[in-house]
């Protein structure tokens, strides 16, 4: 992907969340069911970088948990619901392609809920594993989940996406980058429809210890063609 479609993309995003941040936000009080499995990975102590955190609802779950809390989103406007919803975490602006701002080795767990299918191009998707290998530590683990696109509901941004590519010969976007609406706003979001071995391919083995990798759909594992989400769980080397 160009670099002026990159900068389009990454822009496009932003400005989607904030016109949807209040719905948004109503339809995201409440942790997916797949959430109570990653609590079993949570250490007493541990510092945890909520990568992507949008309204905070992570945050929900761990309140109850002794761990240092930290989220970090690119858009200000769920930031906003972030912080009135969880006045004693710290919340930041952030973007997750660029987080050079971290220390190295300064969390001992990453999540990445439904966000890394936003990033746009290989070699961002690449550079933002990498900075999340460099700020966890020896040992330390990165849950990571994306939208399964797959699915019928999602045939027609599917269709057109793999018509545009073929038509701009490739050069634009990928025949797996997606652009969706939410409900009746004008503005799609970008999503990349990620298969199970593309996906694993960002986490090599030299660098990364395999723990889980499943699909779920409601809380329940099943198989890909059947899932909503992906479920990367992956240990530093």
């Amino acid at each position: 992907m160009k670099k002026h479609h990159i900068h389009h993309v990454s822009e496009s995003v932003k400005q989607a969340y904030s016109a949807i941040a209040s719905e948004f936000d109503q339809t995201r009080q409440q942790p997916w069911p797949e959430f109570q499995h990653f609590l079993a990975y949570v250490r007493h102590g541990s510092k945890i970088l909520d990568l992507g955190c949008g309204n905070g609802r992570l945050a929900r779950l761990l309140t109850d948990k002794d761990v240092d809390y930290f989220g970090v989103d690119h858009n200000s406007a769920l930031l906003e619901k972030a912080r009135a919803a969880h006045p004693s975490a710290r919340f930041e602006l952030m973007d997750m392609a660029d987080l050079s701002a971290l220390p190295e080795g300064g969390f001992d767990m990453v999540f990445n809920i439904a966000a890394f299918h936003h990033l746009p191009g290989k070699k961002i998707r690449r550079h933002a594993t990498l900075e999340i290998h460099r700020i966890l530590k020896d040992d330390g683990v990165l849950i990571l989940t994306v939208w399964n696109l797959f699915q019928w509901k999602y045939i027609k941004p599917l269709f057109r996406s793999v018509l545009s590519c073929l038509l701009h010969f490739g050069f634009k976007y990928a025949w797996n980058d997606l652009w969706i609406k939410w409900g009746n706003y004008p503005l799609k979001r970008y999503y990349h429809a990620f298969l199970p071995k593309e996906l694993s391919h960002y986490f090599p083995s030299d660098l990364w210890e395999l723990e889980e990798f499943y699909f779920t759909k409601k809380g329940n594992r099943v198989p890909f063609w059947r899932s909503f989400n992906a479920v990367l769980i992956v240990r530093k080397k």
